[in-house]
């Protein structure tokens, strides 16, 4: 690693640990939670009842057949959270309230899902052959295809948290923050040791570039300490002190590089499956949507 250049400067003086970065709570979480709570109450209630007045309710006669179609809308509610996100980002609202929507219609989907299919292949007369998913317009991949792209979001969503709260207690462990304030801080102490390095013997300098180059990597212990003039001994111990506090910040920056790198993995996988899933469930969707239409021209 080849130490940093900058016109030599007066030395830093200490700074202040720097405030955390937190997420402010969104008011969204109840805004969506309660409506979601509200439909799904609705439909279970309506759902009881058909159970009571039809003799064999399914997902081909109402009010059962009609859940499939509200799932169908909340799924492609669901997904205009990926719109908004990466594509039209000047839709109203903030990211995090997306998100919340993401979450909690995206739940009561997949819940309206199973009053439609009224649990078949859920809690009862599981799937036994491929035939069993691709008959009924593809209904029961669908099914299965929602379960999994939700129970993938509930996962990312744990794992997000989890990820974060990391991140988060290291920022406040290292007293200079996340990524980007320790990549400038260990910019700063680069120039700092090359300063000190200037005019140094041939060892003192060896010794700083060996230092920097594995800096976070833990391996600074390995390093035998040059025999130096008594001269270069105060610029020496100066030099050291900054190469410890960049080790530190190093390893730190290695442990939030890789929480984030993890997220960023997740979100990818459930982007793949999210896409593969909606593609069945638009295919049934649609589908079923034709069906209702085409019984219901007239004769």
């Amino acid at each position: 690693m080849a130490l940093a250049t900058k016109p030599a400067t007066q030395k830093p003086t200490p700074r202040a640990t720097r405030g955390i970065w937190k997420t402010p709570t969104s008011k969204a979480w109840w805004g969506w939670l309660l409506p979601c709570l509200l439909l799904y109450g609705g439909m279970y209630a309506w759902y009881l009842y058909a159970l009571k007045t039809q003799p064999f309710p399914g997902p081909f006669s109402d009010p059962l057949r009609l859940f499939g179609m509200i799932a169908f809308l909340l799924v492609i509610v669901t997904a205009s959270y990926s719109l908004r996100r990466r594509f039209v980002r000047g839709l109203p609202g903030k990211v995090q309230d997306w998100l919340w929507m993401h979450v909690w219609v995206g739940s009561t989907a997949v819940l309206i899902a199973f009053l439609h299919e009224n649990y078949i292949h859920v809690l009862h007369d599981y799937c036994q052959n491929w035939s069993c998913f691709t008959q009924q317009d593809a209904g029961t991949l669908a099914l299965y295809g929602l379960m999994i792209l939700v129970a993938t979001g509930i996962i990312g969503r744990l794992l997000d948290r989890w990820q974060t709260a990391i991140i988060t207690r290291d920022a406040q462990d290292n007293g200079e923050g996340i990524a980007q304030a320790l990549t400038e801080r260990m910019l700063e102490l680069e120039y700092t040791v090359e300063r000190l390095c200037a005019g140094k013997s041939e060892p003192f300098k060896q010794y700083c570039m060996q230092r920097l180059d594995s800096g976070g990597t833990g391996q600074s212990s390995i390093h035998q300490v040059p025999t130096l003039a008594p001269a270069e001994q105060k610029d020496f111990q100066m030099a050291s002190a900054t190469l410890t506090t960049y080790t530190s910040l190093g390893a730190s920056l290695k442990r939030q590089q890789h929480a984030r790198r993890i997220m960023r993995t997740w979100r990818s996988i459930h982007m793949v499956l999210a896409s593969l899933a909606l593609l069945v469930i638009l295919y049934h969707g649609i589908l079923e949507l034709l069906a209702i239409v085409w019984h219901n021209l007239p004769s």
